[in-house]
């Protein structure tokens, strides 16, 4: 069988076995993240305590997005089509 839809493998820019933290403003707290939200999070990121500065990607995406400080992850097709299957599940 052939695989079909996306299949490019994600780049990662960090050591994804580090202990990966992102900040949220609204809650005053730093939080562990995947390697996956934390490459896509526009707000502050810290790779093991340390501050992390490199490429903000687009959700499941190699697509690179300006840094905006939104404290959220960057929109992607794939983000929005995950959220609309939890929708539909009533998560």
């Amino acid at each position: 069988m052939e695989k079909t839809g996306f299949i490019e493998k994600l780049r990662y820019d960090f050591n994804t076995a580090a202990n990966l933290e992102v900040y949220l403003p609204r809650l005053k707290n730093w939080y562990r993240a995947t390697g996956n939200d934390f490459r896509s999070f526009d707000g502050a990121r810290r790779v093991n305590e340390e501050e992390y500065i490199g490429p903000l990607y687009a959700y499941g995406t190699n697509e690179q997005t300006p840094f905006t400080n939104t404290s959220q992850l960057t929109s992607s097709e794939i983000l929005n089509n995950r959220k609309l299957i939890s929708k539909k599940r009533g998560i």
